[in-house]
């Protein structure tokens, strides 16, 4: 491939996991540099769960390939180059990794985080792209740790923020509220019989769970975003064990099985305990409803 049809580009490196506020000044940085350069935003990330390929293999991802893409591309993005998770590609040497790159780009220019890490065993470092942008005659910003109110975020800290349901300490370093996108499926209807339907949301197998309980957020579907009270996890009420994910949509009249839908948690509401009958958690549920609406002032 000559130079001529090449994408002269500006490409921003990083896994960027859960798209942060600190990848996010990453991305924003490589896109005025590109601007200055008259060139494209490139960004370079991996599909599927890097951490798990190269780690333990239990490790999840804080958004699964699909929300990290949709995340990206609302930075105004040009281009996403996804990665594959294979031996293949993990097995390219520093050298051959910065090389592949630039045998599919004309780059301009390098972004990166400061603590960024690369190639076989991650040895690749930033100054060897250092290195290598000054023998090719290329510019190289590296973006310091982002700080927020003394902490560093990361995607270490957002993880440990959900493991206690404090979804709104989590959407302060996201930049944005925590979020799952899925597709609702049918399930035993139980929540209808109580006068509250709810959907039922499949999780992608490498996202990261957050704690057991019951959450007041919104759902965003057919354009529209409504409020909803959501619940993860077990059911004990009805001696169902296995965690689910279900949302009650308030004021909403519909069908939404097979619907693709997107949940935003707000706030952490209570712990999901065993009521003594259906009638009881039917009040509950009422309470539920009535504090994501605003009506409860307690």
């Amino acid at each position: 491939m000559s130079d001529k049809i090449k994408v002269s580009c500006v490409v921003a490196l990083g896994y960027f996991d859960s798209v942060h506020l600190g990848h996010k000044k990453v991305i924003e940085s490589a896109r005025a540099k590109a601007k200055e350069c008259g060139a494209k935003t490139v960004v370079f990330t991996f599909k599927g769960n890097l951490k798990a390929a190269v780690g333990s293999g239990e490790e999840k991802t804080v958004f699964s390939t699909i929300e990290r893409e949709k995340f990206i591309k609302s930075l105004g993005v040009d281009e996403i180059y996804f990665a594959p998770v294979d031996v293949n590609f993990l097995s390219l040497g520093k050298l051959a990794f910065l090389n592949l790159l630039n045998r599919k780009y004309n780059i301009k220019c390098y972004v990166s985080g400061n603590d960024y890490h690369f190639g076989k065993f991650g040895k690749g470092g930033v100054e060897d792209i250092a290195n290598y942008a000054k023998k090719h005659e290329q510019d190289y910003i590296i973006v310091d740790t982002f700080n927020l109110c003394g902490q560093k975020v990361s995607t270490t800290a957002i993880k440990k923020l959900l493991d206690e349901g404090d979804v709104k300490a989590a959407a302060t370093l996201l930049g944005r509220a925590y979020s799952v996108q899925g597709r609702v499926f049918e399930d035993r209807k139980v929540g209808q019989k109580l006068g509250f339907p709810t959907a039922n949301v499949k999780i992608d197998k490498d996202k990261h769970r957050l704690k057991d309980g019951v959450y007041a957020g919104r759902v965003e579907l057919d354009g529209k975003t409504y409020k909803t009270v959501i619940n993860y996890g077990a059911r004990p009420t009805f001696d169902l064990e296995e965690k689910l994910l279900e949302t009650h949509v308030i004021d909403f009249n519909g069908q939404l099985y097979g619907k693709e839908i997107t949940l935003l948690f707000d706030d952490f509401l209570r712990e999901i305990k065993k009521f003594g009958s259906e009638e009881q958690l039917k009040k509950q549920l009422e309470m539920d409803v009535a504090t994501v609406k605003g009506e409860n002032n307690d």
